[in-house]
């Protein structure tokens, strides 16, 4: 279960921070089912793609998770980069604020984020969205 507490980590550290900056911009989870907001309406796809489960010292197998975390950007078209630009700050504030000292741990997998990227840009033509990408590797472990 230790791979969901991680997962659920990660994601609710983001959705807080976004939903205290601006509560109209939807999470959207990959993990989850969900129906694409609407043209006018903008959101964040987010994805935590695992790439480690264990670490193999000498011994016993212990729980050591890495991977990655991406969230697409999704603001509608007309609106141009503003809006997105400040969702991706608002998502680097977020990432960035795991590692912080006040970061409380309610899951117990001492979740640490390193380099975010981004955002970049996706280019996307005759689309009702513009997408932007910001992501980072993460580790985590119980």
């Amino acid at each position: 279960m230790t791979l969901v507490k991680a997962r659920a980590a990660l994601e609710e550290a983001v959705q807080t921070e976004l939903k205290a900056v601006n509560p109209k911009i939807s999470v959207i989870f990959d993990n989850t089912p969900f129906t694409t907001p609407g043209k006018t309406k903008s959101y964040v796809l987010l994805s935590v793609d695992f790439t480690q489960a264990t670490e193999q010292p000498q011994g016993d197998a212990i729980n050591f998770y890495s991977g990655t975390i991406t969230c697409g950007i999704m603001t509608p078209s007309d609106k141009g980069t503003f809006e997105s630009t400040e969702i991706a700050e608002t998502l680097i504030t977020a990432l960035t604020n795991i590692n912080a000292s006040t970061y409380v741990d309610t899951y117990s997998v001492s979740p640490r984020i390193s380099t975010i990227e981004g955002p970049t840009s996706v280019a996307n033509q005759n689309t009702s969205h513009y997408m932007s990408v910001v992501s980072c590797n993460f580790t985590a472990n119980a």
